[in-house]
């Protein structure tokens, strides 16, 4: 992609005409900034026909938005005066299909590489299956030498005979071609590269089920430390902790580049790669005893009782609505930047997490931006959509958990709600259990009332004796698949700890009760 293909306005927004923030795409292709489209469809036709402001392509009903991704980090690189030959070469790589690392690239492949399925002994080159044609059809091709897919073919040829070398003196722990065999290392153990790749293969398996206990028992380890502290500390062993979790996330991380370089290196056809590479797999990774963090009980947690009083002020006083009513608050500044600091929560797009109208039940009345459910006796004229829920009272929201990590709160009011995540695919028509937050698979909740609450998953009750809070804490993490519950009064009370293996994107999700309050 060449600079002069593109300038900095053909990013711009068409609605305000600036960069656009946090960007979505619509389904005729074109990008907007997601305020600014949602805006414009709130004006669009009352019927339920929505359309794109510049190509008049119409939509029913009302899409789903979802972040550009791809055009946000270019956007941002933009806005931090990044060359745009930067960022066109970023946004290239980023639409490239990523090769494994053990894959050996065509030779002729221009623009999107394509992974070789064979190399010539004769050409000395790499062909993918399109460019290795002619070697297939042309006579005087036909009779080259064909071999896997070799990456680095000129190393691998014998310097004295010039020959392949498909041997491994073991006496040497050299690579040697045949003729090598009988003439200086006649007499020494040589083996193929292929069998001396079977002895190590044993070993490779045997690292790699050590480095999954390993990260298994990192990643566990991180998650302790963030409850414990979370639950228990106060300021004084924040800075502690942090250092601690710095040591855990850099060794996950390097644990994990580990066991991506592992699967590459399990799936070359390479055998003289496969055995360079096994040696630097044998090197351990070096660790140190972590620092252990000492919990004190007696610690004061004002800190973050603090920062969380300041947060409530901001909401509005919901005691004297007659009716169930949920408040989703999404995190949108630092007034708790010690503890988020701690957490090293990323709250984006939390200014726009909020109910999709697209997919509340239509006794459920939407206020407040889209922050507010309303459960009511008579029903919403909400527009017939496939996401919106037509047997629970329930809504989700908008836009899935970008972040690794995120963190929200929750005020409910009524007999009964229920705060939880779900994936997309939650079945949202019916009454069954298929399409209920906590009633299948899909989804995790907390089922709350006055007097206590329920932690349910794929239809298993856990029944929580807590007394009434009508303001809960959400913490999702994904890295660690684990998804958290507090009460959020003059402290953190910790409720329940869901441990998942998240497969799909995380929507939040809420229920709205039948009851009416006395």
């Amino acid at each position: 992609m060449s600079d002069k293909l593109w300038t900095e306005e053909q990013f711009n927004c068409p609605v305000c005409l600036d960069l656009p923030n946090d960007p979505v795409t619509i389904p005729c292709g074109h990008s907007y900034c997601m305020a600014c489209i949602k805006d414009y469809w709130s004006k669009d036709d009352p019927n339920g026909v929505y359309s794109c402001p510049q190509c008049r392509q119409t939509f029913c009903p009302r899409p789903s938005l979802s972040r550009n991704t791809m055009l946000a980090e270019a956007v941002d690189q933009l806005r931090r005066g990044i060359p745009r030959s930067v960022v066109s070469r970023s946004i290239k790589l980023k639409t490239q299909k990523r090769l494994p690392s053990s894959a050996v690239q065509c030779d002729l492949c221009q623009g999107e590489q394509k992974a070789a399925v064979k190399t010539c002994l004769v050409c000395m080159s790499s062909y993918c299956e399109n460019h290795l044609k002619p070697h297939q059809t042309t006579k005087a091709l036909k009779e080259h030498e064909l071999i896997v897919p070799t990456a680095n073919l000129a190393d691998k040829i014998c310097t004295q005979h010039k020959y392949l070398q498909e041997f491994f003196c073991r006496q040497c722990k050299v690579f040697i071609c045949w003729l090598c065999t009988s003439n200086q290392h006649k007499g020494h153990e040589s083996v193929s590269t292929k069998a001396e790749r079977t002895d190590k293969e044993k070993g490779l398996s045997e690292m790699q089920a050590e480095n999954q206990r390993r990260l298994k028992d990192r990643q566990q380890e991180l998650q302790e430390l963030l409850e414990e502290v979370l639950d228990e500390v106060g300021r004084e062993k924040m800075e502690q902790a942090r250092e601690v979790t710095e040591n855990l996330e850099a060794e996950i991380k390097e644990l994990q580049r580990r066991e991506t370089q592992m699967k590459d290196l399990a799936q070359s056809e390479d055998h003289i790669y496969y055995l360079q590479m096994y040696e630097t797999m044998c090197s351990p990774l070096e660790s140190g005893d972590l620092p252990a963090v000492q919990v004190n009980h007696d610690a004061s947690f004002e800190p973050v009782r603090d920062a969380i009083l300041d947060l409530r002020e901001r909401v509005e006083d919901l005691c004297n609505l007659e009716l169930d009513k949920i408040t989703k608050k999404g995190l949108s500044n630092f007034t708790r930047k010690r503890m988020i600091d701690f957490l090293s929560l990323s709250l984006v797009d939390s200014v726009n997490f909020t109910f999709d109208p697209n997919s509340a039940h239509r006794r459920l009345l939407l206020s407040e931006g889209n922050t507010k459910a309303t459960l009511q006796g008579e029903m919403v004229p909400y527009a017939d959509t496939p996401q919106r829920f037509d047997g629970w009272t329930q809504v989700m929201c908008g836009t899935p958990l970008h972040s690794q990590r995120s963190y929200w709160e929750v005020e409910w009011r009524g007999r009964g709600s229920s705060v939880g995540v779900a994936y997309g695919s939650l079945s949202r028509k019916g009454s069954d259990a298929r399409a209920g937050l906590g009633y299948n698979a899909q989804s995790w909740t907390l089922e709350l009332s006055d007097s206590c609450c329920c932690a349910l998953h794929d239809n298993q009750k856990r029944d929580i004796p807590v007394t009434y809070s009508p303001r809960l804490g959400v913490f999702v993490d994904l890295n660690t698949g684990t998804l958290s519950f507090y009460g959020v009064a003059e402290s953190l009370t910790p409720l329940h700890t869901f441990r998942a293996n998240f497969t799909q994107p995380l929507y939040a999700v809420f229920g709205v009760g039948s009851g009416l309050r006395q």
